[in-house]
């Protein structure tokens, strides 16, 4: 794929050589991957990335794993905004390794994240400014949002919205 395209593509896979395109833009601090399939060694090459990322949104992104997703969040300390909404393999050991790795993570959505169990929920607490959390379709229920996030949001924007998919 040239990198003149790269504005307007319809990714389908995060491969080498988008990471390569990617690389000729250095001052890149958003990549939005949605629904594309994660080659292992295309999401570790994102990892590689030299601009240091603020929002990664890896929704729906098939192959992102325990293997993966650490790297990817130890190589950029800097996200401010991570979205693994629908990412189904992940587990709490990702969860540990984002949150003590983004200190700035002001978003979190990972919605579906179902083998997330309800301990990995107690590592979000050290992402002290965390404004936007999305836990929907998750293990961890109401009272667990309440006891286990015991962090100070700054923001009225907790999304614990774990009931809105058992009301709907």
């Amino acid at each position: 794929m040239p990198c003149a395209a790269a504005h307007s593509f319809n990714c389908t896979q995060v491969t080498t050589d988008l990471a390569k395109c990617l690389q000729s833009f250095p001052r890149l601090r958003s990549v939005k991957l949605d629904s594309c399939l994660g080659t292992k060694s295309g999401l570790k090459a994102i990892g590689n990335l030299g601009a240091s990322l603020k929002e990664l949104n890896l929704s729906k992104c098939v192959g992102v794993t325990d293997e993966n997703l650490p790297f990817l969040v130890q190589t950029h300390k800097d996200l401010e905004k991570l979205d693994i909404t629908c990412c189904h393999t992940i587990t709490h050991a990702s969860i540990s390794s984002l949150t003590n790795s983004c200190l700035r993570l002001t978003s979190l959505r990972m919605e579906s994240c179902s083998l997330v169990s309800r301990e990995g929920f107690l590592f979000i607490g050290r992402c002290q400014l965390l404004e936007e959390l999305d836990v929907t379709d998750t293990e961890i229920d109401d009272q667990g949002c309440i006891s286990n996030l015991t962090f100070t949001l700054k923001s009225a924007y907790l999304q614990c919205m774990i009931y809105a998919s058992r009301f709907m």
